[in-house]
């Protein structure tokens, strides 16, 4: 914990752990009456007490990353909203239960740390994908962009994260068989990386070549069973999105998450998998594809971290959009 004591920090939580409704308000009206719409909002939406959450709200900008949710208060009391949102039309409420937030913040203090604020990861996700595709311009210049889907596989639970147009539409969670890589490949064909050692000290060409092969068939074998299911869940939650106002077709996805890494990197095997699978272009998730590195920052370490980076960027992300 060295060098992070003392320091400003924002975390993200799970959007299934939050609750939010869009408002329309007559931009007419007043800060006071923005704030008791707004809790009045709260209080008909909400499928529990006031008193037992955290609330904000915030404007909804044209920009989606302008939207950004401070749910720390010095105390549950209502009166405790944002004191900076301006009365445009349109308006987010965000609340959290205390429940949920409470153990986090006492966490962070026992840590000493100061946490500012409590984003959600959708927001976070959205600020980072803008940031590091083109789709700022292709939504500037009205094209048409289908969806795009972010997919974070984790060890034994990954979700996936459908945007439009550049904002966050829903997200999808599944639980799954612990997915490592390296040790599933190590476990299934331990025999072979056995003979692959001895390969190395004067075992026959035939050999070499059987052992080879056997490992990289094992391996897109098992890329293919993860992308397959993958694409499965995928397709679950493009169902899901709302058809009135969402083209179904998936144009382009993203690949992240520490359950997607072998040896630290994504193996352009997997991508290809995922690719064959979901039908549409696949690329690994990397915040800082578009973001000029400093001076003395190695290029290949950040290659290799960025997929398990998305959320921590868009957090660092949030001062520069609010």
């Amino acid at each position: 914990s060295m060098g992070v004591k003392g320091q400003r920090v924002s975390l993200a939580i799970k959007s299934s752990s939050a609750f939010t409704k869009s408002a329309m308000l007559d931009a007419t009206l007043s800060r006071r009456e923005i704030d008791d719409r707004m809790l009045a909002e709260a209080d008909s939406a909400l499928p529990y007490a006031l008193d037992e959450v955290y609330l904000d709200y915030a404007v909804v900008e044209s920009n989606p990353s302008g939207v950004a949710s401070h749910l720390i208060a010095p105390s549950l009391a209502p009166q405790e909203l944002s004191t900076h949102a301006i009365a445009h039309q349109k308006m987010l409420l965000v609340a959290c239960k205390a429940d949920v937030l409470d153990p986090i913040v006492r966490i962070a203090e026992q840590a000493g740390i100061r946490l500012d604020a409590v984003d959600l990861d959708s927001f976070a996700l959205e600020r980072a994908l803008m940031q590091s595709t083109r789709l700022p311009l292709q939504v500037a210049t009205g094209q048409s962009l289908g969806v795009v889907a972010l997919i974070l596989l984790e060890s034994g639970h990954s979700c996936v994260h459908l945007f439009h147009n550049g904002r966050h539409k829903l997200h999808r969670e599944w639980g799954h068989e612990k997915i490592d890589f390296d040790s599933y490949l190590k476990e299934q064909f331990k025999d072979q990386f056995r003979d692959q050692f001895k390969v190395k000290f004067g075992a026959r060409e035939e050999t070499r070549v059987e052992v080879t092969t056997a490992i990289g068939s094992g391996r897109l074998g098992h890329y293919r069973d993860v992308a397959n299911e993958t694409a499965n869940q995928v397709r679950t939650a493009l169902s899901q999105l709302p058809s009135d106002e969402v083209e179904g077709e998936l144009s382009l996805a993203y690949l992240g998450g520490e359950g997607a890494l072998v040896s630290g990197v994504i193996e352009a095997g997997l991508i290809n998998e995922m690719a064959d699978s979901l039908l549409c272009e696949v690329k690994s998730a990397n915040p800082f594809r578009r973001m000029a590195l400093g001076e003395g920052v190695d290029p290949i370490a950040v290659n290799q971290d960025a997929p398990l980076l998305m959320v921590a960027c868009g957090l660092a992300m949030r001062e520069a959009s609010t």
